[in-house]
């Protein structure tokens, strides 16, 4: 299957999922939540994968949420809604998938990327790598 916004490459037993938006520092659209959503779906029932390795395109990990879609939210509280609730499903979904999830940290990780490294079973941080929480500064964590 082809994606737009993530490179999944499989060999070997491992399933390598890249966060392929690099302009943006790999941060999660709304696109990308889903097609996330929809691969850890398919790769805990293949037998055939046995771990996952996460990382980031780019000189950055994952700089958390697309900024854009909290302003498209600010003026559709449906969409702010639905944004909200993809917030909280990713970190679980990676939680609680049943196979072990490494991440690869090759930059920044921030917001939703520094979370979803807390929800991996490993992490291996290259020396570049930089962790952050930006939503204590704005007050909604």
């Amino acid at each position: 299957m082809e994606y737009k916004t993530v490179i999944l490459e499989q060999k070997d037993g491992t399933a390598v999922l890249t966060l392929n938006r690099p302009n943006k520092l790999n941060a999660v659209n709304m696109e990308m939540r889903s097609e996330i959503l929809g691969i850890l779906d398919d790769l805990g029932k293949d037998p055939g994968v046995k771990v996952l390795i996460v990382t980031g395109a780019g000189r950055g990990f994952c700089a958390g949420a697309d900024i854009n879609e909290f302003a498209e939210g600010a003026r559709d509280p449906e969409l702010q809604d639905r944004v909200n609730r993809a917030l909280m499903i990713m970190a679980k979904a990676y939680y609680e998938f049943e196979k072990p999830v490494i991440g690869a940290i090759n930059g920044v990780s921030a917001g939703d990327g520094a979370q979803w490294t807390l929800a991996f079973d490993i992490n291996i941080a290259s020396e570049k790598a930089r962790f952050g929480w930006p939503a204590t500064y704005l007050g909604i964590l």
